[in-house]
């Protein structure tokens, strides 16, 4: 019987040889605890250290284990992202690691892709296959092999990149449905600096949120939300005021003092009327130094030519404006409802044009730009990956897309949890491209949609059984490094894809042994932090090394003389008479992209707004409803250009008029009997249209149409969709 050394020593050599020999020796039945293994004590729990993977934000967990099994998750209050705190998708992880329907043993394909049909194989057989795949197409040049993946940060970024390399393949694709390309590339614009800042929510004393749901899904909300909670009540003599612009009143909005509900991709120009009336009254420092914006254009965005767009009271917006001025420092933010749409880069240029105005940047209360990979410089030009900027991959997987679709891939290797067949529009028709490489091999821990289409499936641990190392986007100044560690037994048997190239590496042998030299993922991690000044047990022990020097912010170039974005109106495809509903999409708070839908406590997670559970359901006005001849709780067909699904009506009073709002997440037709037919995914019916400048996936770029449907079954809410108020009281 394993004790806990010695399984952590056996889960880091993995080998070809090693893989082969050691693929029989989990423990196939319940041993009593007669001789009970090293720190098990019955009815003592033990507490260690790792990271949540539920999302990209990098939180640091703790997990109480009690005689082998894990019980409870809650957030390390030593990591600096969260201190202790940990959200609903977090404390769910536990499910997947005792899942019933979770992958035990690899599976090769026996009948048609998509048939369903695979057989139990061992990893010795497993292995054969993929490197015997692997050597017939090496040597080509460039190597028709295709690594897409979720992104990833620290070391198994950096194992992916050198093996990728080391075998001649130029085609390692990241996929993330929320990456931040226009945040990207307006920070790039107006700050000079290409990456996410730090945002000092706590110490601002007024927030502007535009279309971002910080406190949800966006970013790193469990950080967020703490700050918010501190820049609300931490201070003795000040609480900071909260005001909210966008389409639709999500929990983030309903938690400000002040929502102002404006039409989908007006965000830029409602940023630029408040901005108007700061240059125009010299209401900051900053601001009356401005006549270069204000002879640019920005004298023509008055609150009364803003109002008209966005459907803001021009007396409201300078208002805010007059506020924002006299509670400094001052915060401008944008999210994904801004960033999504056709403009959404000129969005966030003139969200971040507020911060400029304002004088925060590199103070106490705004943002900065932290090198959260100074701790890594020692790696020269491999330092970006890292803390690679958080992009979603879009421009690269459509590349990938035309190239499946021409043959020019022999093999394909999908790993992550973002899974493109269900993440990416049905426009794109990605499955249909991926069907014409020839062998497919995904690395997975359930059966979903993109797996499912596989020649070869390859169990992987849950990250409460994996070793890993994490730089988190948000939260720290680069001084913060996660680390993961096996927090129980491997419950089946599984092997890390980082394990798996390793091991590839050693069997191929030359260029690819000398850039990949370690025998395991873990002996990786331990030689990388040798000589950081803390034992590697009290690293793990901690949950990472959160005491590194930190490296200076970097400077915003430009932030000393911006200039006025290109004003860029978004788009929407379909026409206005045939779909008359813009269509605003959202990530869900409970299943995010549609990673958690397999989880039955995520499932039954009331939504925040409508209480709604297990199903899909679309959001609109009640004086939109009362246009369309519909009412709360009605079946619908949710039409657009791209294609159609089913949902429930839910009336919803701060949907802005003339929308349609649906969270993301539902809809998988495979993933398991908790995930599968629960209404239609939204990513299907949208279109494959990119962001104008970044070249980012454009959600929120389309129109549709609702039409009343008899659909089975009905919406099931834990509360009355008005709860203790009327509609019509508050209309």
């Amino acid at each position: 019987m394993l004790d806990r050394r010695n399984f952590l020593k056996l889960g880091g050599a993995t080998a070809f040889a090693a893989l082969f020999g050691g693929c029989d020796k989990i423990p196939k039945k319940i041993i009593p605890f007669v001789i009970p293994p090293e720190n098990h004590t019955l009815g003592e729990a033990l507490w260690y250290a790792s990271e949540c993977r539920q999302c990209p934000a990098g939180c640091g967990i703790v997990v109480r284990v009690s005689e082998g099994r894990a019980k409870k998750i809650e957030g390390n209050p030593l990591h600096p992202v969260n201190r202790g705190k940990l959200c609903a998708r977090g404390q769910a992880a536990l499910q997947s690691l005792y899942h019933p329907e979770r992958l035990a043993r690899p599976f090769a394909l026996t009948g048609p892709r998509g048939s369903g049909r695979f057989r139990e194989i061992s990893w010795e057989e497993a292995l054969s296959l993929l490197l015997g795949e692997m050597k017939k197409i090496r040597g080509k040049t460039p190597t028709p092999l295709l690594l897409l993946t979720e992104p990833m940060r620290g070391h198994r970024n950096l194992v992916a990149a050198r093996f990728m390399r080391a075998f001649g393949s130029p085609d390692r694709v990241a996929w993330d449905p929320f990456g931040q390309d226009a945040f990207l590339a307006a920070n790039e614009a107006v700050f000079g600096v290409r990456d996410v800042p730090e945002i000092d929510i706590a110490r601002t004393r007024y927030l502007l949120s535009f279309s971002g749901d910080f406190l949800e899904t966006w970013g790193s909300p469990v950080h967020y939300a703490r700050a918010y909670g501190a820049m609300r009540q931490d201070r003795a003599t000040v609480r900071g005021k909260f005001v909210h612009l966008g389409p639709r009143l999500s929990m983030t909005a309903a938690s400000a003092d002040l929502f102002l509900p404006i039409a989908p991709g007006t965000d830029g120009v409602a940023a630029l009327g408040i901005a108007h009336v700061l240059v125009k009254e010299k209401l900051t420092a900053q601001a009356i130094g401005a006549s270069a914006l204000w002879n640019e254009g920005l004298k023509e965005f008055t609150p009364e030519v803003v109002a008209k767009k966005t459907g803001a009271p021009p007396r409201v917006l300078a208002y805010v404006a007059r506020e924002f001025a006299g509670n400094q420092p001052g915060l401008a933010m944008a999210g994904n409802g801004a960033a999504g749409c056709t403009n959404g880069t000129f969005n966030l240029a003139c969200v971040a044009l507020l911060n400029v105005l304002a004088g925060n940047v590199g103070m106490p209360g705004g943002l900065s730009f932290p090198n959260r990979v100074a701790a890594f410089t020692r790696y020269g030009a491999e330092a970006g990956l890292f803390a690679p900027p958080p992009e979603s991959g879009y421009p690269a997987v459509r590349r990938a897309v035309g190239k499946m679709r021409s043959g020019g891939f022999r093999m394909a290797l999908l790993s992550g949890s973002t899974n493109p067949a269900f993440t990416l529009p049905a426009a794109l028709k990605f499955r249909e491209a991926l069907l014409a490489v020839p062998f497919i091999v995904s690395f997975a821990s359930f059966l979903d949609e993109t797996s499912f289409l596989s020649d070869l499936v390859l169990p992987v641990p849950t990250f409460l059984e994996d070793w890993g190392d994490d730089i988190a986007p948000a939260g720290h100044s680069g001084d913060a490094v996660t680390l993961s560690q096996p927090v129980v037994n491997a419950f089946h048997d599984t092997r890390s894809m980082a394990d798996v190239l390793l091991a590839a590496a050693k069997e191929l042998g030359g260029e690819m042994q000398r850039a990949l030299p370690w025998g395991s993922f873990r002996e990786c991690l331990e030689e990388a932090y040798r000589g950081t000044g803390k034992p590697w047990e009290d690293a793990l022990r901690e949950g990472g090394f959160f005491s590194l020097a930190p490296g200076p912010s970097r400077a915003t170039a430009r932030a000393s003389g911006p200039a006025l974005p290109k004003v860029a109106e978004a788009s929407f495809e379909g026409e206005a008479a045939k779909y008359p509903l813009v269509f605003h999409v959202y990530p869900s708070t409970s299943h995010y992209d549609g990673r958690g839908a397999n989880l039955p406590w995520l499932q039954e997670l009331p939504d925040p707004v409508s209480t709604a559970v297990w199903r899909n359901w679309v959001e609109i006005s009640p004086g939109t409803a009362k246009e369309l001849g519909l009412s709360d709780g009605d079946g619908v067909i949710v039409a657009s250009p791209s294609g159609s699904l089913e949902a429930f009506v839910s009336l919803h009073p701060g949907v802005a008029p003339g929308v349609a709002a649906m969270p993301l997440g539902q809809g998988h037709s495979h993933y398991g009997k908790d995930a599968r037919d629960r209404g239609g995914n939204p990513f299907s019916i949208l279109p494959a249209l990119e962001e104008s400048v970044a070249r980012g996936p454009a959600w929120q770029s389309t129109r549709v149409s609702l039409t009343r449907a008899k659909i089975g079954g009905r919406l099931v809410r834990t509360a009355h969709p008005e709860g203790q108020w009327k509609i019509g009281n508050v209309m």
